[in-house]
């Protein structure tokens, strides 16, 4: 059951990140990424209110500390696409995503079956064709430094995320939202800018902050009530809704090996939640 909360993680996600992309085209990153944190740590708090959950304070820290994780993965993740082309930052940075939460659940907790893993792998590979992008140009070793720093970043984010409790609910969402706004205004006000970006920036984010906290929210009380593996392996096939988003809104070209890995992402979704 808890591999559906997932594809709703994956769902949400994607939607999220590609109405955010719209706000990012109108201001600068740290602006439309810091009204994004904020406009999720608005909706975890609804979220807290409505469904309610335990005040625990250590969860609360892990939440806090995930928030941290959070900003650096996204902050490497963009300063490789400044560095060097998609191509060269995405593909290792959505594998490693994968890999490390895999890698955790095989060693420390419960070993999936034999078709979850092959879902599993089907999934990694998915998420590889449907990132890369031929274009290799910029500085690549700088640009694969920080892809693998972000990969590994969004992978221990969602080994942090498994460590909080069922009872706690979603306060340490609350906590890692409040935290990431913080540095992202933090990062405005250095650079001697407004904390918010314009009027119509502002709904954009706040809108795709909807969906993504309806998708963020989902992934945590997956791991909260079930496998690490499986829910993480699923939650980073966000990745092809976002594309999907991209070829019906913004008319983007899809390759040939990325309609492959769409095709790997249903397969693997299939697999993973039947088994």
């Amino acid at each position: 059951m808890s591999a559906i909360y997932g594809v709703i993680a994956a769902l949400g996600v994607g939607v999220g990140d590609h109405v955010t992309r719209g706000s990012a085209d109108r201001s600068f990153i740290s602006q439309a990424l810091g009204i994004f944190f904020l406009g999720n740590f608005i909706f975890a708090l609804l979220a807290v209110l409505w469904f309610g959950g335990e005040w625990r304070a250590g969860d609360l820290i892990v939440g806090a500390l995930s928030g941290l994780i959070a900003v650096t993965a996204i902050g490497t993740l963009y300063l490789g696409y400044q560095a060097a082309s998609a191509g060269v930052v995405g593909p290792p940075a959505a594998v490693l995503a994968v890999v490390v939460p895999v890698a955790f659940d095989l060693i420390f907790g419960q070993v999936p079956s034999n078709q979850i893993l092959f879902g599993i792998g089907i999934g990694v590979v998915s998420v590889l064709l449907i990132s890369f992008n031929p274009l290799f140009t910029g500085n690549l070793r700088r640009g694969i430094g920080f892809s693998v720093i972000a990969g590994l970043g969004y992978g221990f984010l969602f080994v942090t995320l498994d460590q909080i409790s069922a009872e706690s609910g979603f306060w340490s969402a609350v906590s890692q939202r409040l935290v990431g706004f913080l540095i992202f205004a933090g990062f405005s006000l250095r650079q001697k800018r407004k904390v918010f970006p314009t009027k119509d920036a502002v709904g954009i984010s706040l809108l795709g902050a909807l969906f993504a906290s309806i998708g963020a929210l989902a992934f945590l009380y997956g791991l909260q009530h079930g496998d690490l593996a499986p829910v993480a392996a699923i939650g980073t096939q966000y990745a092809a809704v976002t594309v999907v988003c991209g070829y019906f809104f913004r008319k983007e070209q899809l390759r040939v090996w990325q309609w492959i890995g769409l095709l790997g992402t249903i397969i693997s979704l299939s697999l993973i939640v039947t088994g």
